[in-house]
């Protein structure tokens, strides 16, 4: 066995260890430190079976770190003090002393004292064996479990930019020379790193090292990593709480990017939102992409994605309003007859795959901008060559405009930039004249109107795209052989 004298006075030290030669007790090494700095590195170590410390040497700056280091690597505590009050005996107490002391001692009280802690069975998380140990905080991760360790460190969660290099962070972590220990406990797509702090360090310290782990990992890889920081100490009952709240800083990420470090306390409360296009922006968007228009897309995309305070929308959901987005697009799409085209195919399913898992939201709106670029492009190239449906944009005009009462088949004919005559004759020929297809999309438009809402007649009558209301009513009841009135109540 041995033993750890913690005392201002190295004659207190040679007392000891006469008194133990003397009476030959189980002590092999014998170690002294002068300071609690120098104790807590001993203590580390060293990991004594018993540990003698001065209670007097204790302040509240260094009291914590010797109390982290104590429980965790020492099996018995001693407390020895020149100052026999009740403040020192809750000292002893908070440190789990086997013994409280009173110098100068009675030899009795110290032989009883050492033989008692020599004798007693190790109880130390250090006896546990380390797959034990894996298991139990992988289990406390993911349930409301409490640790059998009742040392308190603080959690970080360090996540490298390429999840497949997980097993590469581990290791160079592993291999990193800090000022704390750490255990490390890799995930699949980021590392647990419980902190335990040599010194009383606070989160400021623990942030410091964070910023030069950043710096040397920049020099080590070809991936950046982050890095959160739970506020306070991990206790034993709420490691799964502790690590939710960390997970959650680092969705900042999708906003901040990588080389970040991240404390739970900057973490904003993120919001959600209806993440579906409106009407309108859905036209707009189609529309934008018929003209090439790919500033007006620029402009909208910035303006829906850009953070102007501390007000995060909760990045699912922004994922979804982009999937929303790109449906517009594939729409499109569909509608120039791009998806034959396989470059243009595989790179709607490559968009679909980065809007779900890019972890950075700049990436995906840049990689959004240069995909409608190039959809737009081709849609040019098939529309100068001919590979293009009239009567099916036609119509897909008409679906977009029909709220327009001065629409007319010239309207249509310039947008697709073809003669009116043409698309007339198009559009007979299939037996689809203009005036009946409006007819029909207006009144399929108000037919929703009148179950959906409690507009007044007239007022949808002027939204459907119709300037006379009562015409509006002859031509509903020609079509649907109701009156929009009976219709409505019908």
């Amino acid at each position: 066995m041995n033993m750890l004298i913690i005392d201002r006075d190295e004659t207190e030290k040679a007392g000891i260890e006469w008194f133990i030669k003397a009476n030959q007790m189980r002590f092999n090494e014998i170690y002294y430190a002068p300071s609690i700095q120098r104790a807590n590195r001993m203590i580390k170590d060293k990991q004594p079976d018993v540990v003698i410390i001065e209670l007097d040497m204790l302040t509240k700056r260094n009291i914590s770190s010797f109390s982290i280091h104590v429980k965790r690597y020492c099996k018995r505590l001693i407390s020895i003090t020149a100052e026999p009050l009740f403040e020192r005996a809750q000292q002893a107490i908070e440190l789990n002393s086997s013994s409280l002391l009173v110098k100068p001692f009675n030899l009795k009280l110290l032989q009883t004292a050492l033989m008692k802690a020599s004798h007693q069975e190790k109880q130390h998380l250090q006896q546990i064996h380390p797959e034990h140990r894996n298991q139990e905080v992988y289990h406390s991760l993911f349930m409301d479990a409490e640790l059998g360790d009742n040392v308190k460190p603080y959690f970080l969660l360090i996540e490298p930019e390429d999840k497949n290099k997980i097993k590469v962070l581990y290791q160079w972590l592993h291999q990193l020379k800090l000022p704390f220990s750490t255990e490390l406990f890799p995930l699949s797509h980021m590392v647990v790193c419980l902190a335990y702090p040599i010194d009383s360090s606070d989160v400021e310290s623990i942030r410091n090292e964070a910023h030069k782990m950043l710096q040397w990992g920049e020099e080590a890889f070809d991936f950046s990593i982050n890095i959160a920081i739970h506020d306070c100490y991990l206790t034993v009952d709420n490691l799964k709480h502790v690590y939710d709240q960390t997970k959650n800083a680092l969705q900042l990420k999708f906003y901040k990017g990588f080389k970040q470090v991240f404390l739970t306390s900057d973490t904003p409360t993120f919001v959600t939102f209806d993440p579906f296009l409106t009407s309108a922006e859905q036209r707009m968007w189609i529309t934008s992409l018929e003209k090439g228009d790919i500033n007006r897309l620029k402009d909208f995309l910035h303006q829906s994605f850009t953070i102007t305070s501390n007000t995060y929308p909760e990045p699912e959901i922004v994922r979804i309003k982009l999937t929303s987005i790109l449906a517009q697009i594939r729409r499109f799409i569909k509608n120039y007859k791009l998806s034959k085209i396989d470059e243009i195919e595989r790179e709607y399913h490559t968009m679909f795959s980065i809007i779900l898992n890019s972890p950075i939201l700049y990436t995906i709106i840049q990689e959004l901008i240069l995909f409608c670029i190039k959809v737009t492009q081709n849609a040019h190239s098939h529309k100068q060559n001919g590979e293009f449906d009239y009567i099916e944009r036609s119509i897909f005009y008409l679906e977009n405009h029909y709220q327009n009462k001065n629409l007319k088949l010239d309207d249509i004919a310039s947008y697709l930039d073809i003669s009116p005559n043409y698309l007339s004759s198009l559009l007979s020929a299939k037996q689809k004249p203009f005036k009946k297809i409006l007819s029909t999309i207006r009144i399929q438009a108000a037919k929703k109107q009148l179950k959906e809402t409690d507009y007044s007649i007239q007022l949808i009558s002027d939204q459907v795209g119709y300037k006379d209301p009562n015409y509006f009513s002859r031509s509903f009841k020609k079509v649907v052989g109701l009156s929009p009135k009976e219709y409505r109540s019908f």
